[in-house]
């Protein structure tokens, strides 16, 4: 049986290879996962039960050798195929039988050891809390610890497959947009607007399972509030491709812009520009905002309050680690992909534009281009 993934095998052992050098780090036997995204990550199985709440999926990646996964049955046929994974372990249907934990890790040798699970900051669990109590009830000579660092320390850093996909992703919503604006018409509702940008996002390439994301004017209430003349119309989005995101924010005006509009569109612009000179590889993330708030005050806007982000990480989340605030402690690190949205905020409007920034052993490196480009509606 042909996989679904879209990485090579090696793909799969290198992240096993790194996550069990962060394990040894750490101090940890193995990792156990469960969250959409890191079960997705390290299994490789594209599966509709991780939209299911009913139906855990679970990772268990031990400090040598090849993981184990517990899936629903209906699964198991195309998780036996994947050649990156040990033992699969199917259940019938709901309820889950959480003793299958339990027994998997106790037969893997792991009735003893340090367990990694989606414990911290940034970080969710795909099974129920109380799973954890009777894991320890279980196994009352395991130790579950969390496993945070390790994880956030794998995502943070894209292999190059990962960051092909984050440049098509790039690409679709750039063009997405684009083929979109011709589309608008004074007095569309935001509701319209937000169909024909998801369409042509599909139209583009996006996976319609996933298209992508969208908010306008910061809103996901998809209306019927119309866009009229003097209207500015904020729409903050991205494509998802392959499961990784694209995240940029455009700004049109419907019918002729005012000179509130072309400043404050020129301003965003041109810090985003002074912000992305910055991310220079080894330099603190930390920096961005002091950067972006010097030439916000110099011209006449309001600083951005810490610890307000001016930006984040994405990937297979639209939103991840690290982020650009002046509480991160992070280093810019080749590997890293970023979006970079300073918010310009005056006492009469708040803007923001947003681009995504790769950063590369010899510096940033954006891949998404146009926020100079002040679209109008007429």
């Amino acid at each position: 049986m042909a996989t679904e993934s879209p990485f090579v095998d090696q793909e799969y052992f290198d992240r096993y290879a790194r996550a069990q050098a962060l394990m040894e780090r750490d101090g940890l036997d193995a990792l156990v996962v469960s969250e959409k995204n890191n079960y997705w990550y390290f299994s490789g199985l594209i599966s509709y039960q991780l939209d299911h709440i009913q139906r855990p999926q679970i990772c268990i990646l031990p400090k040598s050798g090849k993981p184990l996964l517990l899936v629903y049955g209906n699964d198991k046929a195309k998780a036996k195929a994947l050649p990156w994974v040990g033992e699969v372990r199917a259940y019938t249907d709901v309820p889950f039988p959480q003793e299958m934990i339990a027994a998997s890790i106790k037969e893997m040798g792991l009735g003893e050891a340090k367990l990694g699970f989606e414990l911290g900051d940034d970080q969710r669990l795909g099974i129920p809390v109380n799973y954890l109590s009777g894991l320890t009830e279980a196994l009352p000579k395991a130790q579950i610890k969390d496993g945070t660092t390790a994880l956030t320390e794998m995502r943070i850093i894209k292999s190059a497959r990962e960051i092909d996909f984050m440049r098509k992703a790039c690409d679709i919503s750039v063009k997405a947009y684009d083929r979109c604006l011709p589309q608008l018409k004074l007095g569309m509702t935001r509701r319209e607007v937000a169909d024909r940008l998801y369409i042509s996002m599909i139209e583009e390439g996006a996976h319609p399972r996933h298209p992508g994301f969208l908010m306008l004017n910061s809103s996901t209430r998809y209306d019927d509030r119309r866009y009229n003349k003097g209207d500015r119309m904020i729409a903050d989005f991205g494509a998802c491709y392959e499961g990784y995101y694209g995240d940029v924010t455009r700004m049109t005006i419907f019918g002729a812009p005012t000179d509130e509009h072309k400043k404050d569109h020129e301003m965003a612009c041109d810090v985003i520009e002074l912000c992305f000179e910055s991310m220079q590889p080894g330099t603190p993330l930390a920096e961005i905002s002091r950067v972006a708030n010097r030439e916000l005050l110099k011209r006449g806007y309001q600083a951005v309050d810490s610890p307000k982000r001016i930006g984040h990480g994405i990937g297979m989340s639209r939103a991840e680690p690290p982020s650009l605030n002046e509480v991160e402690t992070e280093l810019y690190r080749a590997g890293m992909v970023l979006a970079l949205e300073p918010k310009v905020r005056s006492e009469k409007s708040a803007v923001h534009l947003e681009e995504d920034v790769l950063i590369t052993e010899k510096g940033p490196q954006f891949l998404t281009t146009g926020c100079r480009d002040l679209s109008i509606v007429q």
